[in-house]
């Protein structure tokens, strides 16, 4: 239990730590954002708080597997990660649409005249600094396995890209903020800024679209229901089956029930539901397998799809 608990806490340290600074980060961009008039750090901004996000849902994915069921919440409490990935779906969608709103406001406004190019830099500077660290924290962490060895789940790997990714487009407003200050023309700021908003909406689109589907009880991406349905159908120990059902437990998990009639003796039978059941588990990434074992004169369906 003691190692459970100490492994629990190796695995947030990143997320914690990562969470933290860039919250503070993104809180002073929009300060700095408004003393120097610029829309392209307001942008920026926005975007560094898309991944926090991101890293929020994450660290909840981890934080919720140590959270217990009970006799309310059955399945446990993974499906919190899926509300907090409607929040960050739904603060995405305003921020586009205010950065968008700001740029063109300040396109045709004297506004963007009192960008600073020189606090557009620093502060874009900060910004690299910041997520390469925070990113490095990722690349180095992870739980040693019985060898010794670090290992990195799926959420590490993704914060890590997201956060070298923000790192990249900061680059971008400090070359912004650069050119601002050779040349004078300050409308590269509103036009740098709506490209980040371009980045932003491309990026996360995918996301934005995954995360209602899971509040839909949709399949969830990267599980192929089709190929699962033709498996069952064709496996010699199924005779018929019905009510296939798959949906979402939590951002990283998935769950199925189907009814089956199986060919063979009680004891065959056992060994079709376990070879059955492991295959949706190690092939088809099923995390939570429910059959129903039916005879084959039962045709009754609870939901037919």
């Amino acid at each position: 239990m003691a190692r459970t608990n100490q492994t629990l806490k190796m695995k947030q340290r990143p997320y914690v730590i990562g969470i933290t600074l860039n919250i503070v980060f993104v809180l002073a961009e929009l300060i700095f954002a408004k003393i120097a008039h610029s829309t392209a750090l307001f942008a920026d901004a926005f975007h560094n708080l898309s991944d926090v996000l991101a890293l929020i849902i994450a660290w909840l994915a981890v934080v919720v597997f140590g959270l217990k069921a009970t006799k309310q919440h059955t399945y446990g409490w993974h499906n919190m990660s899926i509300l907090a990935s409607i929040f960050n779906s739904l603060l995405l969608i305003f921020a586009v649409v205010t950065i968008f709103y700001e740029g063109i406001r300040d396109l045709i406004t004297s506004n963007v005249s009192h960008a600073s190019g020189a606090t557009i830099m620093i502060v874009a500077a900060v910004g690299i600094v910041i997520n390469f660290s925070t990113a490095f924290l990722f690349r180095v962490s992870g739980v040693p396995d019985e060898h010794g060895h670090q290992s990195h789940d799926l959420n590490e790997k993704t914060a890590y890209v997201h956060l070298l990714a923000d790192a990249g487009v900061s680059l971008g407003v400090v070359v912004a903020g650069l050119l601002i200050q050779w040349t004078g023309w300050v409308a590269i700021d509103a036009i740098v800024s709506m490209i980040i908003g371009v980045v932003i909406a491309i990026t996360s689109w995918p996301m934005i679209k995954s995360t209602f589907n899971l509040a839909l009880n949709g399949v969830p991406d990267g599980i192929d229901e089709v190929a699962i349905a033709q498996y069952i159908a064709n496996h010699n120990g199924v005779a018929q089956f019905h009510d296939l059902h798959i949906w979402p437990l939590s951002t990283t998990e998935t769950a199925l029930t189907v009814h089956l009639s199986l060919n063979g003796t009680a004891t065959e039978g056992q060994v079709i539901l376990e070879d059955i059941t492991s295959a949706l588990r190690t092939t088809f990434h099923i995390s939570h397998v429910t059959i129903q074992i039916e005879t084959s004169s039962f045709d009754q369906t609870c939901n037919q799809i």
